[in-house]
């Protein structure tokens, strides 16, 4: 078995990092997923059902939600923090609760951005889910991060359509939630030009996603434009206090 390991306690904060240095043309263990038989395809088969269960970050309630935006040729950017609904139309909307920064960060980097996450909305869940139907997946080793162990397969979708990646998911060993996300789109959503490139990385609480980070690059009329996103669900009204866990509150 591939094995690669890491002892920092930090490394769960630095997921997005550590995905860029495993070789993707690695030799796979199999063309496919692993024996169901092993920990690795007992984790793969839990990661599947997690997979049908609903999405604490789009479908159970309000979530608490933080952009930085920036372009780093401008040497501008722009934050704000936001409460994200889904209304009876089913699509997301923000009630924002405090902006700073560039408004040309705004314009060009943050609504070009909140454009194709609404194009990417109407897409059936089904199309887009990193599941079999839509993705091959390849086994490529273990790595540790930090106390827990992750399972890495390699993700190269089937067919070249809107929402899917080429990249990297990561799982947790014990309870098969994905807990990285890494690659790029196979397809460019319009009106941006070139690749857009997302990192997203999940934090467990108990075994349950609780902070999920979503680190994004586009390029925009004004040059590269990069996207942290920060989200945490708020699982019931009034839970507003959650907002202190973004990194934008606690400056």
């Amino acid at each position: 078995m591939n094995r690669i390991t890491t002892s920092s306690p930090k490394v769960v904060g630095l997921l997005g990092l550590f995905a860029l240095f495993i070789p993707l043309n690695a030799p796979a263990e199999n063309s496919e997923i692993i024996a169901p038989a092993s920990s690795a395809g007992i984790a793969f088969a839990r990661y599947i059902v997690s997979v049908q269960e609903r999405d604490p970050f789009t479908e159970s309630g309000p979530v608490a939600v933080e952009i930085e935006a920036s372009l780093p040729g401008l040497y501008k950017e722009t934050r704000f923090i936001a409460i994200r609904e889904t209304g009876e139309s089913e699509r997301s909307a923000y009630r924002v609760l405090d902006i700073e920064g560039d408004s040309i960060v705004a314009q060009e980097v943050i609504a070009r951005y909140l454009l194709v996450e609404k194009q990417l909305e109407d897409l059936p869940t089904s199309s887009v889910a990193i599941t079999p139907e839509n993705y091959k997946f390849q086994y490529k080793g273990e790595i540790g991060t930090g106390s827990a162990l992750a399972y890495v397969y390699r993700i190269t979708p089937k067919r070249k359509r809107d929402g899917l990646i080429q990249g990297q998911l990561w799982i947790n060993s014990a309870t098969g939630a994905a807990i990285l996300q890494a690659g790029r789109l196979v397809k460019t959503p319009s009106p941006l030009p070139g690749k857009i490139e997302v990192v997203r990385s999940t934090q467990l609480l108990d075994g349950n996603p609780r902070i999920r980070s979503t680190h994004v690059t586009i390029e925009t009329r004004a040059g590269r434009g990069e996207l942290t996103i920060t989200e945490i669900p708020l699982t019931a009204p009034g839970e507003e206090h959650k907002l202190k866990s973004l990194p934008l509150a606690r400056n």
